[in-house]
């Protein structure tokens, strides 16, 4: 391969290796995925070196997706899988998403997709063979890569090939990937998908869901991700029956916090950061979430939807856990809760390093992110009170 990133030609050789289609004259995802590549090589951004890598990342996304196109063939009732009442966490990053994923994903009624499921899901995986997949070693390798880059990524957010993880990993156009690489101009494309178009990419992830549960079902699926704000839009045409959980955390403080954990995954690919650039992208993600957040229609919002602060959670999980079943109707049982009360207890004796950051480190201010989060912070204050800044 050359050192340009061409999205038709790389789609071309991996149709030949896996024997599959042809590429598609129009479609959704190879327009997303050239404005990728075109916004990849802009002049300055990444040299010479990292554009292999680049490129490498790209095809392995386009192998993934005609991989999961051949098992909709192979394995004919991965549409007919029920995907009943799933439960999404909707939180922005550094609002205790992980901390809330990984309590819940301990209730046996729960089918959370483990992190080596949702970098590698093809062909979906079997219970029996969770112990000896080969892709958990391919995992594994991944985040020891991570740790090379930046030591500090796996402390501030803890990832594990066998935990737990976002939905967001396996799903072809999101907000993360302009998180893990300087593509503003990928973050613009995306933010001005219409709902049409968001309704396509989100049925998809319905179908990704389904594909991972043909083998390995359990009463409902539990799924976090800041990618679900960006579909919000389109959420409960493509789940009638979901619930979600918003969690919330004062912007000055989630905003900077998000900058630095991103910094440290660009790493992996540019010696050099632009973090004003990463700052401008952040609040603009906080910003947009936020909105199509608050424009859920309210009869859906009582019935479907719970608004958890992020020091409730922190101070006591457990009463927020009960208090989500309780409103959103899952059953909750003893061993659920004491399986939660030894997974706190050893959270909180483990040592973490002191996550620092501030705004001004990525080109912000305080009364930037106030005026631009106004409407946010007014709405927010009256569904569960004022955040704590």
């Amino acid at each position: 391969m050359d050192r340009s990133i061409d999205i038709d030609g790389l789609w071309r050789i991996a149709a030949r290796k896996l024997r599959t289609s042809p590429l598609p004259p129009h479609d959704l995802h190879i327009e997303g995925l050239r404005c990728l590549a075109s916004a990849l090589q802009s002049e300055g951004r990444y040299d010479a070196d990292a554009l292999p890598l680049l490129q490498r990342e790209i095809f392995a996304r386009i192998l993934a997706d005609l991989n999961f196109s051949n098992d909709l063939i192979r394995y004919a009732g991965i549409a007919d899988v029920p995907v009943e009442r799933p439960l999404l966490i909707a939180g922005f990053g550094r609002t205790g998403s992980t901390l809330l994923h990984n309590l819940l994903a301990l209730d046996a009624s729960a089918r959370a997709p483990l992190l080596w499921e949702l970098w590698t899901p093809s062909p979906p995986p079997h219970p029996e063979a969770d112990a000896t997949d080969p892709r958990i070693e391919i995992a594994q390798r991944r985040l020891d890569a991570f740790t090379r880059a930046d030591p500090l990524i796996r402390q501030i957010h803890p990832m594990a090939a066998r935990a737990p993880d976002e939905c967001h990993w396996m799903m072809r156009h999101t907000p993360l990937t302009a998180m893990l690489y300087q593509v503003p101009e990928y973050w613009a494309w995306l933010k001005q998908l219409s709902d049409g178009e968001l309704g396509e990419l989100y049925s998809h992830y319905r179908l990704q869901v389904q594909h991972l549960q043909l083998f390995c079902r359990r009463g409902h699926w539990l799924s976090k991700a800041t990618t679900h704000l960006h579909f919000m839009p389109v959420l409960f045409d493509v789940f009638p029956d979901a619930n979600v959980v918003r969690l919330h955390r004062h912007p000055c403080h989630a905003v900077p916090s998000l900058c630095s954990l991103v910094a440290g995954y660009r790493r992996l690919f540019a010696q050099r950061i632009d973090h004003r650039e990463i700052g401008a992208t952040i609040l603009d993600m906080f910003v947009d979430g936020m909105r199509r957040s608050i424009a859920v229609a309210p009869q859906v919002e009582r019935r479907h939807i719970i608004d958890i602060r992020y020091d409730d959670l922190v101070a006591a999980p457990t009463a927020v856990v009960r208090r989500i079943y309780a409103q959103l109707g899952y059953r909750y049982g003893a061993a659920f809760e004491q399986d939660m009360a030894h997974y706190i207890e050893r959270d909180r004796t483990t040592a973490r390093p002191r996550h620092a950051y501030t705004l001004e480190q990525f080109g912000l201010s305080r009364a930037q992110v106030l005026e631009r989060s106004a409407d946010y912070l007014g709405w927010v204050q009256q569904r569960c009170g004022e955040l704590a800044e």
